[in-house]
């Protein structure tokens, strides 16, 4: 899991030396997700994001790159009703977010894709507690990311993102009444602060 974290700052690293050159803002958000092919449905997980950015205009205040590094907690979660079964399941991952962006006025119009790697995973199916999954989460998730960002004052904006896994982060398996589930696929909203540096 350190290894991974390491590897993860050292490919970041160059890009962070150019602070000078480029700008770089601290993020932070909280979470709202769900597991797509899980059979529960809504935004029912919540969690945190926590990170870094680096952002360069290649054309002159209007279209600009960003690339970040961060921390995404993410999930599902289902309490146990007349026609549900309790579940929960705790995704930790490190990610590096490569995005392009178009600036008009106080907005950011941002698209572009996020790599990450599972830290930790935890599954609890029944409420007894959290357990090692079964089957297992693959390790790497490769997510398209939509994002919009407004300049509140100064250096600080709002911004608003949906993520979702273009790969399935969990392949088919025999669910618990015998029918089978579908890969499944992270589906997050991320609402948060950037403080830009420059």
């Amino acid at each position: 899991m350190m290894r991974w974290l390491l590897v993860l700052l050292i490919a970041a690293a160059p890009f962070y030396a150019w602070a000078q050159e480029f700008g770089g803002s601290i993020d932070a958000g909280f979470v709202v997700s769900q597991l797509d092919g899980d059979r529960r449905s809504g935004y029912k997980k919540a969690g945190f994001a926590f990170g870094g950015s680096v952002s360069h205009f290649l054309v002159k205040d209007c279209i600009g790159a960003r690339l970040g590094l961060r921390y995404v907690r993410k999930g599902s979660h289902e309490e146990e009703s007349e026609h549900t079964r309790f579940y929960k399941a705790e995704l930790h991952y490190a990610e590096l977010p490569l995005t392009a962006f178009y600036r008009w006025n106080k907005f950011d119009f941002e698209a572009g894709i996020s790599t990450g790697y599972l830290i930790k995973a935890k599954e609890d199916t029944d409420g007894y507690g959290l357990r090692e999954p079964n089957p297992d989460f693959r390790r790497f998730d490769v997510s398209a990311i939509a994002q919009l960002r407004y300049n509140l004052f100064g250096s600080l904006w709002a911004n608003a993102s949906l993520n979702y896994s273009i790969l399935a982060v969990r392949k088919h398996h025999p669910a618990q009444d015998g029918h089978i589930v579908s890969g499944q696929h992270n589906n997050l909203i991320i609402i948060g602060l950037s403080y830009d540096i420059k």
